[in-house]
């Protein structure tokens, strides 16, 4: 099956210099490829579901400006419906005037395209020019009313903290998925694939946190007896759940130690640099950025993949250099605590190359291709998988063998 790419990021394509790199371990090749997203804490009180791959540091000042647009009352109820999580959470929103030139969160109000936010760090991964929260002012606002316009603001912000829909809790909620396939299709613009992704999948009890499943969370749909199997409905939930409360503590303490610490890493875009080697009978990528890491030991995979002139990744059947059925190379490094490391520096000696012969790449000479460029966490003491950041892509380039 060919698998078409969404490219998302065009980087300049350069040369540099290499080294070999070794093959894709079948062992791990489905792990990585399917980008595993996960979310525990034991105890029996409720609430729960947050990503703690992408927590912002707890006392972390998060800077927000609004895009154009919105009236200035509108804004201010934006700002204090938004902190709202600082009573309970260790962590600052800090709104700053439209011309900032960067922040990590921007807010976009808006008459269409609904209410999300990106998942708390994520945000440092869109472009400075993109809002990371949208908030639709006439769906939410205007037609559904005070109390679900603030719990709608309330609901995007804890998002950008870090939480997860609840109803994505593993057994929470016991769907008739006919039923609720069929509702949001015909009373939605959304597809199948955004009904499971927004409402119906579940992800890993890792993702928990430990806590028992919070049908009062803000971070809950509602839910009719007829989208259930057991005929259970979920009223609107307009308020923090005492739930809600205890677990954004615990992930953001105003004293003592987060639970359920993770390894975590922030890095800035990658300028890829790529040089075809004749004497080595390969192409050899030389991605250029700087790592940094929390308290927590983790490693990193390094993940280089050719996709041709069409947006297809290139299939091969070959026993090395094959992810997922797809040409590919990696590299796989540990991230001591505290990391700061910059990779191929310029001036400096390369630390980090990924390698693809020639004579892996079932394509002819002069084909045109790109490379593109991404890295998956490895949380190894919780087992868990995590991509960071987003995909880089270099320009077309014709292969030379």
């Amino acid at each position: 099956m060919k698998m078409r790419v969404l490219l998302t990021s065009i980087l300049f394509l350069s040369a540099s210099v290499l080294y070999a790199q070794k093959h894709l371990p079948g062992s791990c090749a489905t792990k990585l490829a399917d980008l595993m997203s996960k979310d525990k804490m034991d105890t029996t009180k409720p609430r729960g579901m947050a990503d703690n791959y992408y927590l912002w540091d707890p006392g972390a000042t998060v800077s927000v400006k609004f895009m154009p647009g919105g009236s200035q009352s509108l804004r201010n109820e934006v700002i204090n419906y938004a902190k709202l999580w600082e009573q309970y959470a260790n962590i600052k929103f800090k709104f700053v005037p439209d011309n900032a030139a960067v922040t990590n969160i921007r807010v976009k109000l808006t008459d269409n395209d609904g209410a999300w936010s990106t998942i708390g760090t994520q945000c440092n991964d869109v472009s400075q020019s993109e809002h990371t929260l949208n908030l639709d002012t006439v769906d939410f606002k205007q037609r559904a009313g005070a109390a679900y316009w603030r719990a709608t603001v309330v609901h995007e912000f804890g998002h950008s903290l870090g939480l997860m829909h609840e109803q994505s809790y593993p057994g929470g909620i016991k769907w008739n998925l006919p039923v609720v396939y069929n509702y949001y299709l015909n009373h939605s613009d959304w597809d199948s694939a955004m009904i499971y992704s927004q409402v119906l999948k579940v992800n890993d009890e890792f993702y928990t946190n430990g806590t028992a499943y919070d049908s009062k969370s803000i971070m809950q749909y509602w839910v009719r007896k007829e989208f259930t199997l057991d005929g259970v409905a979920i009223d609107e939930n307009l308020e923090l759940s005492n739930g809600d409360k205890i677990l954004i503590s615990a992930l953001y303490p105003k004293a003592g130690t987060r639970i359920m610490e993770v390894p975590r890493i922030t890095v800035t875009s990658p300028v890829l640099k790529v040089q075809q080697n004749k004497l080595r009978d390969g192409i050899a990528i030389y991605p250029t950025f700087n790592l940094k890491s929390n308290s927590k030991l983790g490693a990193v995979y390094f993940i280089a993949r050719l996709v041709d002139e069409n947006n297809y990744y290139i299939p091969t059947t070959a026993e090395k250099y094959n992810l997922n059925g797809y040409v590919a190379s990696y590299s796989r490094a540990i991230i001591l605590p505290n990391s700061n490391v910059n990779y191929n520096t310029t001036g400096a000696k390369a630390n980090l190359e990924l390698f693809i012969p020639y004579s892996y790449i079932p394509l002819s000479n002069d084909a045109k291709v790109r490379v593109e460029f991404y890295m998956i966490l490895s949380d190894d003491v919780n087992k868990q998988y995590k991509e960071v950041g987003s995909r880089y892509y270099t320009q077309l380039f014709n292969i030379s063998k």
